[in-house]
């Protein structure tokens, strides 16, 4: 994910957050949370990626025209104990 024009990606480790879009990649400031929300508006053309705690921080907005159907996918180094799911928010 994001090591091409057709997708992009937050990267997260333990110390800092990575976008990536068309193979760059952009460090992004932000607090540092396991849980991290994605938002995406498809006809106003916006994708934000937030830092989720008792709070909700933007870490990265793009703003485009989205002209395919997008799919949501997860890349995860795997750890013991590892979980990662999808909530869609109403």
């Amino acid at each position: 994910f994001g090591h091409n024009n057709k997708s992009w990606s937050l990267y997260c480790d333990n110390n800092s957050y990575n976008f990536r879009y068309n193979n760059v990649h952009t460090p992004v400031s932000g607090p540092q949370s396991s849980r991290v929300g994605v938002y995406l508006d498809h006809s106003a053309g916006i994708l934000s990626f937030y830092s989720v705690s008792e709070t909700m921080t933007l870490l990265h907005r793009v703003q485009t025209t989205f002209t395919q159907p997008l799919y949501a996918g997860l890349w995860l180094y795997y750890s013991v104990g590892d979980t990662a799911e999808f909530y869609k928010l109403k």
